[in-house]
């Protein structure tokens, strides 16, 4: 900080919560601490306090963030996706205090791995996105394999982990460069000639390597949530919105209701699934007079037990569900490593890890 020598001063509590490798030419580190002064100014001050250091700061976390990998080598990669208008960071993070679960907890409680962060953003006020959810999906899987493919850990085994939104990201990336269809029927082949007209070998190692997903409170046959669409009229995101929310009779949108058939043609019997759905009832948006929005609607069910475990991978006796006493945001947010919810959710991610390092051993 000797290119701004206050500047230290007006900082509190600064913690380096992680320092993972990325690309191996650099290392990414993640930090806490307190200050009264606005994100963008103190963005601002850090860059210009390290100015005579190749540093780069950021708070939005917007691509792919390396959060953690083992010392003693990662065998298999972690990937989390966000929900809608989420942060990065913020949607994994305990209620009170910094802990990141899948930063902090895991890096104790599963061996052997890397855990990814990605973001993107779908902010739903002054938006000028008009970004679908295949364009979304696309960008992950070009992140994805952009960032594997540099370091050279393109062929690794991966798990990735979706809340609401994020798991539609998810499949959108499979079904946009699965490599599943030169051994597929003819019908599989067509779905994938009309959504990836131009896989590269890099972008079907994705798919070859993903070994299961774990999806929190996905909307698979759409959200309830009303006022949404109301709060995004006229602006560039709205068809977005749009294709995320049940219509009046509580039937997805046409987008969703094709999504759900091909991900089903085509990866049925190929991928473990678990879904985890929510039992309690979020809070929904409302638009304020002096233009914010605000947790103030009446209480709904987000994402119904239909929506949020609908995969069409597996035969109803072998679904993998898990119901939690917790609204949609809570599904991905825990108190401790005690948190009964975490344990579960733990494990279910290490039952994952070992089936990955199986696949990789019968590869071998």
């Amino acid at each position: 900080m000797a290119g701004d020598p206050d500047f230290k001063g007006q900082l509190d509590d600064l913690v380096v919560r992680s320092i993972a490798p990325r690309d191996g030419t650099c290392v990414c580190a993640t930090v806490t601490l307190r200050t009264l002064m606005p994100e963008e100014q103190l963005l601002a001050r850090l860059q210009h306090a390290s100015k005579a250091f190749l540093y780069r700061y950021d708070s939005a976390f917007h691509g792919v963030t390396p959060l953690y990998e083992d010392a003693g080598g990662a065998h298999c990669d972690v990937v989390a996706v966000p929900g809608l208008a989420s942060h990065a960071i913020g949607s994994w993070k305990a209620p009170a205090g910094n802990d990141l679960w899948l930063r902090d907890w895991l890096s104790n409680d599963i061996p052997n791995i890397r855990v990814l962060l990605y973001g993107y953003d779908t902010k739903l006020l002054k938006s000028n996105s008009r970004s679908s959810v295949e364009d979304l999906g696309r960008r992950l899987l070009e992140s994805l394999t952009a960032f594997r493919t540099s370091d050279k850990t393109e062929r690794r085994p991966i798990i990735l982990l979706g809340h609401s939104l994020g798991g539609l990201l998810i499949k959108e990336a499979s079904l946009s460069r699965s490599s599943f269809a030169a051994n597929s029927d003819p019908s599989q082949a067509l779905v994938h000639a009309a959504r990836s007209p131009a896989s590269t070998p890099a972008h079907r190692l994705l798919s070859q390597t993903c070994c299961g997903l774990l999806f929190f409170g996905v909307p698979q046959l759409g959200l309830r949530s009303e006022k949404l669409a109301s709060v995004v009229a006229g602006q560039p995101n709205q068809a977005l919105i749009r294709a995320l929310v049940v219509d009046d009779e509580s039937e997805p949108s046409d987008f969703l209701a094709r999504m759900s058939d091909d991900f089903a043609r085509c990866f049925q019997g190929r991928l473990r699934v678990v879904s985890i759905y929510e039992r309690r009832l979020s809070a929904t948006v409302e638009m304020q007079p002096d233009g914010t929005l605000r947790k103030s609607g009446p209480a709904v069910l987000m994402v119904t037990k239909k929506s949020a475990t609908s995969t069409g991978l597996t035969a109803v006796p072998d679904e993998d569900i898990i119901p939690l006493d917790a609204d949609h945001s809570g599904l991905v947010k825990f108190e401790s490593r005690r948190d009964d919810a975490y344990v579960v959710v733990k494990e279910r991610i290490k039952s994952l890890v070992s089936g990955a390092a199986s696949w990789a051993d019968d590869c071998r």
